[in-house]
């Protein structure tokens, strides 16, 4: 019995020594978006946040929110085989399909029914995808805003890998352990924190700020383990911003990129799950994507993450119906911040002319 005790003290020694003995993390090395624990948190918050006031609180009503299925686009098939042509292809949710140049890009891609971890529950689909994966062009790269399962899905993920083996995840950081966990090589994610920069063929991508959160369950002890962001696409002399799911915070990332990049070319620029209006603190509202729109002087730019998965109380079409109000009262022309038809197939510069 002494033996055992002694077994055991010797033990708690050793796990004691190499606790203290363990390297601290220091604080004052890291970037202010990260945490002692290793985690992430948003820092946009020194000046009040910019709620929407398009709805008042208590306005919003329990509407029956089921979305109905959009009717799909098809035609413009041809200007995916023009690489003088660029086009952006709207799929659902954050999921776009770019062809630039010759180069494939899907945002956040979600061919799936259920934004879930499961196939039999959780939100379902309103719409089917613009178009599957098997009637796209090829796929050389995939961007990743975040972890939420209606932008990070594992069998779209898988789905995609299986298809086309050569391909390449950009994600933000500590995520790649969460894709290699799925099967995707280490040597094929490219994986950034705000700010970083990486070069896929001719695209320069830079890893940008975002005001949101991570998590992939309700009451999963990893919240914020992963960082969230979206992505600014350099092609030559042009460039895209896909902003993935933002709130407005303070406003002070958007300005900061905004001083770096604008003008813009093209924005895909998220409308939806916005109401009621509290929920402006992690999603933005058609004004406040409007607002995105003119801060970015973007020449064109195309809604998102709506009609698609039926999460909040906005209605199917309150987004669209918001929008237009508010580029009414912000005097954008319709042509310039578009809503797109689910599959539609959208020119959004040609090479051949010097401005679009």
């Amino acid at each position: 019995m002494i033996k055992k005790n002694l077994i055991v003290t010797m033990a708690g020694l050793f796990f004691l020594a190499a606790c203290s003995s363990a390297p601290k993390l220091d604080v004052s090395t890291l970037p202010p978006h990260h945490t002692a624990d290793g985690r992430f948190r948003n820092t946009d918050t020194i000046g009040p946040l910019l709620l929407d006031t398009m709805h008042l609180e208590e306005a919003v009503k329990n509407f029956d929110n089921t979305f109905e299925p959009l009717p799909l686009i098809r035609g413009g098939e041809s200007l995916w085989v023009d690489s003088s042509k660029n086009t952006a292809t709207w799929i659902g949710q954050s999921t776009f399909y770019l062809r630039l140049g010759n180069i494939g890009v899907l945002t956040d891609p979600i061919f799936s029914n259920r934004a879930s971890p499961v196939f039999f529950a959780g939100p379902k689909r309103g719409s089917p995808p613009g178009r599957i994966l098997d009637s796209l062009p090829p796929v050389d790269l995939v961007l990743i805003s975040h972890d939420h399962y209606d932008h990070l899905d594992k069998r779209s993920i898988k789905s995609i890998y299986k298809k086309y083996p050569q391909v390449i995840f950009a994600v933000p950081l500590k995520m790649a352990e969460l894709l290699e966990d799925w099967g995707i090589p280490s040597a094929q994610i490219i994986e950034k924190d705000w700010w970083e920069e990486a070069y896929f063929k001719d695209l320069k991508l830079t890893f940008v700020p975002a005001h949101h959160k991570a998590q992939r369950f309700i009451f999963d002890r990893n919240q914020n383990k992963r960082l969230w962001g979206g992505w600014i696409i350099q092609i030559k002399e042009r460039s895209i911003w896909f902003a993935g799911d933002i709130a407005m915070g303070d406003g002070s990332y958007y300005k900061e990129i905004a001083s770096r990049f604008a003008p813009i070319d093209f924005c895909l620029l998220p409308i939806g799950s916005y109401l009621p209006a509290r929920l402006t603190r992690m999603h933005v509202s058609p004004r406040q994507a409007a607002q995105l729109h003119l801060l970015m002087k973007s020449k064109f730019s195309i809604a998102m993450h709506w009609a698609t998965f039926s999460l909040t109380k906005d209605r199917m079409w309150d987004p669209p119906n918001d929008l237009n109000r508010a580029r009414y009262e912000l005097s954008i022309p319709e042509d310039h911040f578009r809503v797109s038809g689910m599959g539609e197939i959208i020119l959004i510069w040609d090479n051949n002319l010097s401005d679009n």
